[in-house]
């Protein structure tokens, strides 16, 4: 099925890039007089959808054959396109001559191509989906350092560097939890609510199957991506609040991978420990 599911849109994208290719191609080469009816045509762009149509192609062939590689290459596509786009608005904003359908048709094509590109990520990467799981608890532990310190309704920016990433995670995971001179640190009430939520569910939780423990796993990466998105506290207080966010993120993210029963009971008592280190240094 998921085979003649890659062979149909292998079809439809070989369909779209052939038609690409046949109207880009007619315009730089003035074929069948298209150059007229295209009117103040924008040169680049052309060029931009020609160079797409071949891509197009071999994406088609590798959508057949169920190759890997397919999704990086219609991922290379979509940045050309945008490139493109960018450069059509800049050639618009200038004044410079162009069509309005331009425009219309470079969006259109955008969202086909990042619309194929996602067909291609969740239909022939095997993998995509355990690979998402693990990279989960490293974006939440980036995007954690980077909501921290700011107002909540703040947008910042994600850091991409995957050695950064990795010298934040070991430095949470070997350095040990301290408290405020003797004291626990105090915690925004606005992460207190999905803090004492948290702790409801694991309190509460009283599943025995293995879907039990997977949907509790769920609940908890919700209360996480609410607590990061919550966070306001700055200095010692973030740095030693990140110190136990990252290792507990792990740990739930282990519980949601579990294969049997025994394997999750195990896992989740690791955060009902985690989660009693927290009790222990904040408030």
């Amino acid at each position: 099925m998921k085979k003649n599911i890659s062979l149909a849109i292998g079809l439809l994208l070989a369909a779209f890039g052939l038609l690409t290719l046949f109207l880009s191609g007619s315009v730089i080469f003035d074929l069948f007089g298209i150059r007229a009816r295209e009117g103040n045509y924008v040169l680049f762009i052309v060029w931009a959808n020609f160079i797409a149509s071949f891509i197009y192609l071999f994406s088609a062939y590798g959508f057949v054959k169920s190759k890997a590689w397919t999704t990086s290459i219609l991922s290379i596509a979509s940045v050309i396109l945008l490139v493109a786009f960018l450069g059509l608005m800049i050639w618009v904003y200038k004044g410079g001559i162009h069509e309005t359908k331009t425009i219309a048709a470079m969006i259109f094509r955008i969202t086909v191509t990042m619309g194929f590109t996602a067909l291609a990520y969740y239909t022939i990467n095997k993998k995509s989906i355990k690979m998402k799981t693990k990279i989960l608890p490293l974006i939440a532990g980036t995007l954690f350092l980077f909501s921290c310190g700011n107002a909540t309704n703040d947008k910042t920016s994600v850091q991409t560097d995957s050695t950064v990433h990795e010298q934040h995670h070991e430095a949470a995971v070997s350095s040990a939890l301290e408290l405020n001179n003797g004291e626990k640190w105090a915690v925004n009430t606005e992460m207190m609510v999905h803090v004492l939520g948290m702790e409801n569910e694991l309190n509460s939780f009283a599943g025995t199957g293995l879907s039990d423990y997977q949907g509790l796993a769920a609940k908890l990466q919700q209360y996480n991506d609410q607590i990061i998105s919550s966070c306001t506290m700055k200095d010692k207080a973030h740095e030693e609040l990140h110190k136990w966010l990252l290792p507990y993120i792990d740990s739930v993210k282990e519980l949601s991978e579990a294969k049997d029963e025994t394997t999750a009971s195990a896992q989740l008592l690791k955060v009902k420990n985690s989660f009693a280190q927290f009790n222990e240094y904040f408030q």
